[in-house]
């Protein structure tokens, strides 16, 4: 779905018109894994980069109730203020009580991949891969992800950017 002249939304049967929402893809445990992916075209050299990744992991495949387990955001042009990339998750220890809900809190992560996800969902969540070779079939595309980002001037990306770029 092309939101512009220069970015490309990517998902699971995406809505035409802003917000952009694609539907969860059914996992084989019962539950959805919904992935939304911005892409922005770079002219030289001609590529695609992410600019915006969410992997929610959800109960219901409901937009407007995805009850989700947890969800993982990288935003690389992010003004918020919280880390680039960071995890919610959906839960909260029983004694957990200060003002902010659990679920509102950016615990800071490192840049993850849909591969990282998927393996996670494989190993820990009971989702049956949909082939014998999966470890090799992610290791190897995780591994390509990897040589792409040796370029970078920080390995997946910092995790907040220095307070002399934005907060000054």
């Amino acid at each position: 779905m092309w939101a512009g002249a220069d970015t490309l939304i990517v998902g699971h049967r995406m809505a035409p018109r802003p917000p952009y929402l694609g539907h969860p893809t059914l996992l084989s445990n019962g539950m959805y894994l919904n992935v939304q992916i911005a892409l922005q075209v770079i002219q030289k050299p001609v590529r695609l980069e992410t600019t915006r990744a969410t992997f929610t992991y959800q109960a219901g495949a409901d937009r407007d109730d995805p009850r989700p387990i947890f969800e993982y955001h990288y935003d690389r042009d992010s003004r918020t203020g919280y880390p680039i990339c960071h995890l919610h998750v959906y839960a909260a220890p029983q004694h957990y009580t200060p003002e902010r809900p659990f679920s509102r809190l950016h615990l800071p992560t490192r840049r993850l991949t849909l591969e990282q996800i998927v393996w996670h969902l494989i190993q820990e969540h009971g989702v049956e891969p949909r082939r014998p070779n999966w470890r090799k079939v992610l290791w190897n595309h995780e591994q390509w992800f990897r040589d792409i980002q040796k370029e970078k001037d920080w390995p997946y990306d910092r995790p907040f950017d220095s307070p002399r770029e934005k907060y000054t």
